[in-house]
């Protein structure tokens, strides 16, 4: 292993713009959503770890995030990282990582732990994934020196990043002017990406005296580093402490969502659009959907989750029973009932003191037909 070992480093993690999360959905950041969520960032209540991918919370943390900060200038959110496990950051010296991609808490979310704003659930380091945010530059850590305690991110050249910007706001003109279709054939957006990956050579722009040379020993890209043979006991005290809070605000997200699905199942029953037998499997299938997941029924359509879309279709369902008084025609007495063949006449006189009797009946609960006859007769 090198004699130095990085411990902390400033990358750059997102910018301003719409961009298309793993769940789908369009979303817009701008400039003071980033701001804020530079300013609200809380590492000693709520920390965000360092992963690689986007994993369940049972995986391993390589590292934390201790800060955020947003550069107006260049309309970047940076993010500096500490704690950071010695194998992962030669992984990333190595070139196995050179993408970032960042999670966070939507606003309405109950596992945000300041809900009504936008806060970082992790960042996450991907290997031959590209994330949703475009245009970032690659991390690439280096050390100094062997006395170096910290490293830094070497992005993409200025100048090729520069370039790309502008090469975007002409895009974004030609679309407006021209359309989507003239901007493909003119400037494609692969072609701008090409430009915001370009990696500034590392022999003409080293400013100081190389590191000794040292052995690294071999990682398999296909792998996830080793963590270490000594692992850090704040590490896992905090991992294990961010783990369980997840649980727990998961569980209270889950019984929040029980409930909507129990108050909006009685609504139906209320309402007649669904038998109360069939309560308890409207709020058992409302349960098991995902709520981060959404559907498209039309090309270009809104999306919506799919207990959205369940909700939707039977609150539009006709109904299906009625609990109260219902009108069921004109008098009884004159109602008509035929109890002969086709072809066959009905005796008129008969048939009106039937009526009466099943008339009388009604109103005498438990009296039998017979008697009734003798009574109306």
């Amino acid at each position: 292993m090198p004699d130095a070992t990085p411990a902390t480093a400033r990358i750059e993690v997102f910018r301003p713009g719409t961009f298309t999360p793993m769940g789908g959905g369009a979303l817009t950041y701008s400039a003071a959503d980033l701001a804020a969520i530079a300013d609200i960032y809380d590492f000693d209540t709520a920390p965000a770890p360092v992963v690689v991918g986007h994993p369940a919370t049972d995986a391993p943390a390589f590292g934390w995030i201790t800060g955020f900060e947003f550069d107006a200038t260049d309309g970047r959110l940076f993010a500096t990282l500490g704690e950071i496990d010695p194998a992962f950051s030669e992984a990333v010296k190595a070139g196995r990582y050179k993408k970032v991609s960042m999670s966070f808490f939507r606003p309405d979310q109950e596992a945000n732990p300041v809900p009504g704003t936008w806060y970082p659930k992790h960042v996450g380091f991907l290997g031959g994934a590209a994330p949703a945010v475009s245009g970032l530059k690659n991390v690439k850590f280096s050390v100094t020196t062997t006395e170096a305690a910290t490293f830094t991110a070497a992005f993409g050249e200025r100048g090729f990043q520069e370039t790309a910007s502008l090469l975007r706001g002409l895009r974004d003109f030609i679309i407006d002017k021209f359309g989507m279709e003239d901007a493909d054939k003119a400037l494609p957006t692969y072609a701008i990406e090409w430009l915001d990956d370009m990696e500034i050579d590392a022999n003409r722009t080293r400013f100081s005296a190389p590191a000794p040379i040292t052995t690294i020993p071999a990682i398999d890209p296909e792998k996830d580093p080793a963590v270490t043979t000594t692992p850090n006991p704040d590490f896992a005290t905090r991992e294990a402490d961010l783990n369980t809070r997840d649980a727990a605000l998961k569980a209270r997200e889950d019984k929040q969502r029980h409930t909507d699905h129990v108050a909006f199942a009685d609504s139906l029953v209320a309402d007649g659009k669904i038998l109360p037998a069939s309560k308890d499997k409207v709020v058992a299938l409302l349960d098991t959907l995902p709520s981060e997941a959404s559907v498209s029924f039309a090309e270009g359509g809104a999306k919506i989750s799919p207990a959205d879309a369940i909700r939707q279709v039977l609150s539009e369902q006709p109904k299906a029973v009625s609990f109260g008084r219902q009108d069921l025609g004109g008098d009884p007495q004159t109602s008509n009932a035929s109890f002969a063949s086709d072809g066959k006449q009905v005796d008129g006189e008969q048939l009106e003191l039937h009526t009466k009797a099943t008339a009388y009946q009604r109103q005498h609960p438990g009296t039998e037909y017979l008697a009734a006859v003798r009574a109306v007769s």
